[in-house]
């Protein structure tokens, strides 16, 4: 199984805070600056989050968000815009983006969304299937003839 890893896509700031933040998570760090390095990165690791600085990439945040949903499509894309650049949430969301964070990240801003994101992981992996009255009656009377392990 590939290590669980969240890319900083464009040039955020502060690699070594992130880090040992992503270490309270159990997962580890990887930056890229193109699309073809984010690629080059899912294609060797279990991608959590995209942590997207639009701006350092030259494309308008839509285009980069597509493109990674595109490229990452397991992925939770995270918004990551300057104050003085600021992106509606209800479009944001509507186009794709998990959460937003304003540039320069503040950590505890960070921990919180990776919070969110460790969260909608968890929730994705224990999805319980949803039984109808039928199937739990069977599997009752199953249980009680001693045929269900």
């Amino acid at each position: 199984m590939s290590q669980e890893t969240v890319i900083l896509l464009g040039h955020v700031s502060g690699r070594k805070s992130i880090e040992r933040l992503l270490a309270e998570f159990g997962w580890a760090l990887e930056s890229a600056t193109t699309m073809g390095g984010l690629t080059r990165i899912g294609s060797r690791s279990d991608v959590v989050a995209v942590l997207i600085d639009a701006a350092a990439l030259g494309l308008p945040w839509k285009r980069a968000l597509a493109a990674v949903r595109r490229e990452a499509p397991h992925a939770l894309p995270v918004l990551c815009h300057p104050f003085s650049d600021p992106i509606e949430w209800t479009e944001a969301s509507a186009e794709g983006a998990f959460h937003l964070l304003g540039l320069p990240l503040n950590l505890s801003e960070l921990r919180q969304s990776l919070g969110f994101v460790w969260a909608e992981r968890n929730q994705r992996a224990n999805k319980v299937v949803a039984l109808d009255s039928g199937d739990r009656s069977r599997l009752r009377k199953d249980r009680a003839r001693g045929h269900v392990a």
